[in-house]
């Protein structure tokens, strides 16, 4: 961490400023990977939308003299801090050079968790025991920090590759798996399509000719990408041999669409994995219901932060649906759209036990490294703060649909 990541990390007062930050930071294909959605962005949009549309119910002249409002609350048996968990995102290492292992320890000193993905450039017992060193400096987590690095598995390879990756993940210590089901093939991301260049950014000699014109700009990160360019070329994570020896990005993308996770592979996967499995990407009552016969303890309701399928439902509505559907058999968790601490209170009215963010985080990793992150995931811990204080609610955990009102009288 340097004076200048600190200095631009004092910036960030809301994620939109980590946001604008970022993209003067980073090229602009690296800001459009973070930032853009498929298609039309129809459902990326309506994501927003729908938790905007949610309206609060506050209870006055209620609080006076209490203590303030308690954040903290458990999900799958791990304490959390606060009910905000660092979702997987892919390729974090061409946003910022600490990527995965800087979101790792900056969820660790939040007290909450972090999630690896699978496309990560960054050796998994790399990540989690950076985790794993914060969680105890911070007196985080118990007994050696493990409990809050949760791994996310694409089955790359078929089920060769996905054993191979369980038991590394095992190995390595991570508590928790989540199985992303909702990518079938990759959406069509329009934006990196125009860019006519695919993340990880490529350092070779003709790429960088071909991009002068659009890194020149950022020399700061063109600095950091080209002392750490052999890593933009990698997927450390998913190396199906070892963490020696790590795939090309090249080869992780082909496989990941050659390989999408069908229920009885969820099935085989439940079966091989010796902790909680959680299902990533329901976005209906009846999947969620298959997701647990098939062995899921917790879904996150997800349209993968609308990089999907362009037109899919928004999560919040979504979220109704299936916590009505599957009511306490599980814990339901959801990301798609959450900017504001005000943002977490209407999921967790909703029925949420927690929400994941993606875009938040990245935002604050390539605007300011770790410091970008810890502060954005600050400012979301005072807007929890504030909202509950202004609604008049004791605690995270007392939140219902009854401090709510949403567009459709539910």
């Amino acid at each position: 961490m340097g004076v200048g990541e600190e200095r631009r990390a004092r910036r960030i007062h809301t994620v939109d400023d980590a946001r604008r930050l970022a993209r003067r930071r980073v090229p602009a294909m690296v800001f459009d990977y973070i930032d853009g959605g498929a298609e039309s962005e129809r459902t990326m949009r309506a994501n927003v939308e729908a938790l905007a549309a949610v309206e609060f119910v506050p209870r006055m002249a209620v609080t006076a003299g209490t203590p303030g409002p308690d954040l903290t609350t458990t999900v799958l048996g791990t304490p959390l801090a606060l009910p905000v968990i660092l979702a997987p995102v892919g390729f974090t290492r061409s946003m910022d050079p600490a990527g995965d292992v800087a979101g790792a320890r900056a969820a660790a000193a939040a007290g909450t968790v972090f999630t690896l993905s699978t496309m990560s450039g960054h050796p998994m017992e790399e990540v989690v025991a950076a985790y794993r060193d914060r969680a105890v400096s911070a007196d985080r987590a118990g007994a050696e920090g493990r409990g809050g690095a949760w791994f996310q598995l694409y089955a790359l390879g078929g089920r060769r590759g996905a054993e191979q990756l369980v038991e590394r993940a095992q190995e390595a210590g991570y508590s928790t798996l989540v199985v992303t089901v909702d990518t079938q093939i990759v959406g069509s991301r329009e934006r990196d399509l125009r860019h006519g260049a695919s993340i990880p950014i490529r350092l070779d000699p003709r790429t960088m000719v071909r991009f002068a014109p659009k890194v020149v700009a950022h020399p700061r990160w063109l600095f950091d990408a080209a002392r750490d360019r052999f890593h933009f070329e990698i997927v450390h994570a998913s190396s199906l041999g070892g963490p020696d020896q790590p795939l090309s990005a090249d080869d992780a993308l082909i496989q990941w669409v050659l390989s999408p996770v069908t229920w009885d592979d969820f099935e085989w996967i439940r079966r091989r994995w010796k902790g909680p499995v959680v299902a990533k990407g329901v976005l209906t009552g009846a999947d969620a219901r298959r997701a647990l016969d098939s062995g899921a303890e917790a879904v996150v309701v997800s349209n993968h932060g609308g990089r999907q399928l362009d037109g899919a439902p928004a999560t919040m509505p979504a979220l109704v649906e299936v916590v009505d559907a599957i009511g306490d058999r599980a814990e339901v968790l959801v990301d798609g759209g959450i900017r504001r601490g005000s943002d977490v209170v209407r999921a967790l009215a909703l029925g949420a036990r927690a929400v994941m963010v993606g875009r938040p985080w990245v935002y604050g990793l390539a605007a300011a490294g770790e410091p970008g992150v810890s502060r954005v995931l600050s400012v979301l811990r005072t807007g929890i703060d504030r909202t509950l204080r202004l609604m008049g609610s004791p605690s995270v955990q007392a939140l219902d649909r009854s401090w709510v009102r949403v567009p459709d009288g539910r």
